[in-house]
């Protein structure tokens, strides 16, 4: 079983696609990479304020383990130890970033896997949601389907690679 939260920005849409494409799902669980690599993890959720924390502390803590005269192989073992605990501890600080800069979390749902959880979400969200007009995108995207669409983007590609053909064949 999975558990996400989610988040909508301070700033909602008024259109209900486009608000729902901008909200954030968080998975309560371990965090590999923010565990295997910390600062990386930082820097991609856009937590400067952690990142610098994380790594005022683990520099503070790597200077006092080597006041006291720690062996590096324990240095390296309390390291990984924080990290560790880093890796359970990423989404609650993801939360609470985004909660700082005036995210709203709209709610808790479980599910089986991901995909079941948006679905799960969506059908008891968007019905809430007040009725609004369907954006330009979308209306242009609902009144000529996909069938035209994919005809409208495969005709491009094979201009592009008749182009690219041309080209090969004028420097050869």
């Amino acid at each position: 079983m999975v558990v996400y939260t989610v988040h909508e920005s301070p700033k909602p849409l008024a259109d209900p696609l486009e608000r729902a494409a901008r909200l954030v799902f968080i998975n309560d669980r371990f965090h590999w990479l923010a565990a295997i690599f910390p600062a990386i993890w930082l820097l991609v959720k856009w937590m400067w304020w952690e990142l610098v924390a994380y790594l005022v502390l683990i520099s503070a803590l790597i200077g006092v383990l080597d006041v006291l005269g720690a062996t590096p192989a324990t240095v390296s073992i309390i390291v990984v130890i924080v990290q560790i605990v880093f890796g359970f501890e990423a989404g609650a600080l993801y939360r609470a970033s985004l909660a700082r800069r005036g995210w709203r979390m709209l709610g808790t749902v479980a599910a089986r896997n991901t995909v079941e959880c948006e679905r799960r979400f969506f059908e008891a969200w968007l019905p809430q949601l007040p009725s609004a007009p369907l954006s330009d995108v979308t209306a242009t995207a609902a009144n000529e389907g996909i069938s035209s669409r994919m005809a409208t983007a495969s005709s491009h590609a094979k201009n592009a690679f008749g182009r690219w053909l041309r080209m090969l064949g004028a420097k050869a």
